[in-house]
């Protein structure tokens, strides 16, 4: 088989050389002729992708430290202690009219 296919490539070979030798002569060429007209524009190419999106940008910076608070109002006054006691030869008196404790002579 592969015989036949050989000689059968060897003969059409053969064949195709014998075709494009010709015995007359070639035609002597004239002059070139004038350049052809330009040709059209061509179409606008397509839109790209979009791109991709951007990463994200660095954290901010500290914010600056607030204004100190105003002064708390004043505590209220202690309750009044109680009196102290008598010196010796005295005794404590309440005047009925003002509700003041004093000490008065024995």
């Amino acid at each position: 088989m592969r015989k036949w296919l050989s000689v059968g490539a060897i003969l059409g070979a053969f064949i195709l050389a014998g075709c494009t030798l010709s015995t007359t002569p070639a035609a002597t060429q004239g002059p070139p002729g004038p350049a052809g007209q330009t040709g059209q524009a061509g179409q606008t190419g397509q839109a790209g992708q979009t791109g991709q999106a951007g990463q994200p940008g660095d954290p901010g910076q500290t914010g600056q430290q607030g204004a100190t608070g105003q002064a708390g109002d004043q505590g209220k006054r202690g309750h009044e202690g109680e009196a102290a006691p008598c010196p010796a030869g005295e005794h404590r008196h309440t005047n009925p009219d003002t509700g003041k404790v004093s000490c008065v002579r024995d």
